[in-house]
Order: structure tokens, then C-alpha cells, then sequence
């Protein structure tokens, strides 16, 4: 795990994201990308953007995400201590 700090970048804010991540994750230099705010986990989910015809997938995605972040707390909690 590593940690960073968020910046002023404009009238916006942005995180620095370390270039290991980057080459883990194969993200490259102005990719656009989404982002979500995950209430049940008090932090965000970036994903590379996809063009699609409908919004269903991601309506999907998030309520799978959902279920998962309520059924797996504990364990996810514990994760995050180690």
C-alpha cells in the first residue's frame, strides 16, 4: 500500500498515481478514465471509460459491487489493517 496526497491542480483537485500502480493496472498517460465514489467503502473506484450504448452494465457492476462491499466487510476491513 502506498500513500499519497492530494493536490490542487486549477480550480480541481487530483492524486498522483505511482508509476508501479500504473504499469500494474497498464494505464497509460492521458487515458480517459471514470470515477466513483463507493459510500459503503469511503473511497473511490477508478476504471479505464468504455464507450457503451447503454448504462445497463455499469448499473450492474454497481450493484454487484454493493452486495459485495455488504457481504464481505468484515473481511475487507481486516484486509485493510494488515
Amino acid at each position: 500500500m502506498q500513500t499519497t496526497t492530494i493536490s490542487q491542480l486549477g480550480n480541481s483537485n487530483a492524486v498522483i498515481l505511482p508509476s508501479p500502480i500504473m504499469k500494474e493496472a497498464k494505464w497509460r498517460r492521458g487515458q480517459k478514465m471514470t470515477i466513483d465514489f463507493v459510500p459503503e467503502a469511503n473511497g473511490i473506484f477508478i476504471r479505464p471509460a468504455k464507450k457503451t450504448t447503454s448504462s445497463r452494465p455499469q448499473v450492474e457492476f454497481q450493484e454487484w459491487l454493493n452486495t459485495f462491499l455488504k457481504e464481505d466487510a468484515e473481511l475487507l476491513d481486516e484486509l485493510a489493517n494488515r
